[in-house]
């Protein structure tokens, strides 16, 4: 038995240094663990605003604007990595302490919808940045177009429903969004690849990407399960309401 359960592991271990190189590995848990620790900064960040120590505003979106700026326009040096480190963090706490006021009143409707938006967040991502790592080089490069139209589209769909007021074209748009940010995820992945083999080994941009894309998931699957929840609540009202 654990010579037929070594296989798989073997051949996952060929296939992951047929596609990464040991330089490329190392930069990778570089970019993964400074995203780890972005997410453990964000989950601050909520908590802060959850035990009313500091209620999410307008002054931690401008704060988290400003640091995200900030970070971008210092250039990478091996002087400033502290700082632009900093920087990030600081910037996933304010991103989880904006994201507090979304996860409060997801808990008002169902407190189990953030657990389980938190692990479909964590296993989607995670399937899915390991599926590009072990993807043919630049097959989902491809993605990049796709993706930006869609999202082009959707801001316009969503900016039109702002008038029409449609809960059928919401419900669409945001199934919509949530496979067009997992196809961000499968993008970025190798996108990061991509720039680190021509030169670009800047970590700490490279780990807000990804940090974003996991906010965005997160974010999405938490609406999701409070637009099933308001549809079932509907139903059941008008179902109530025929008898």
């Amino acid at each position: 038995m654990s010579a037929q359960t070594s296989i798989p592991y073997r051949n996952f271990k060929n296939i992951l240094s047929q596609n990464l190189d040991p330089d490329l590995r190392r930069y990778l848990f570089k970019v993964y663990s400074c995203m780890a620790l972005t997410c453990a900064a964000a989950a601050t960040g909520s908590i802060v605003h959850l035990t009313h120590l500091w209620t999410a505003g307008f002054l931690s979106v401008f704060l988290e604007i400003t640091s995200v700026v900030t970070m971008i326009l210092i250039p990478q040096r091996k002087t400033n990595r502290r700082l632009r480190l900093a920087l990030l963090l600081l910037v996933g706490a304010l991103s989880g302490h904006t994201m507090g006021l979304m996860i409060e009143q997801v808990m008002v409707v169902n407190p189990a919808f953030v657990i389980t938006a938190l692990l479909g967040t964590m296993i989607s991502f995670s399937w899915l940045s390991l599926s590009a790592i072990l993807a043919r080089r630049g097959s989902h490069l491809v993605l990049g177009g796709v993706l930006s139209s869609i999202t082009c589209a959707l801001i316009t769909v969503s900016i039109g429903n702002l008038f029409y007021q449609s809960w059928i074209v919401h419900k669409l748009s945001l199934y919509l969004a949530l496979a067009v940010m997992c196809g961000f995820v499968l993008f970025d992945t190798q996108l990061i690849i991509e720039e680190y083999r021509l030169g670009i080994d800047d970590y700490v941009i490279h780990a807000l990407r990804l940090f974003f894309n996991i906010i965005d998931i997160f974010r999405l699957l938490m609406e999701i399960f409070v637009t099933k929840s308001e549809t079932r609540n509907r139903r059941r009202n008008a179902s109530q309401n025929d008898d």
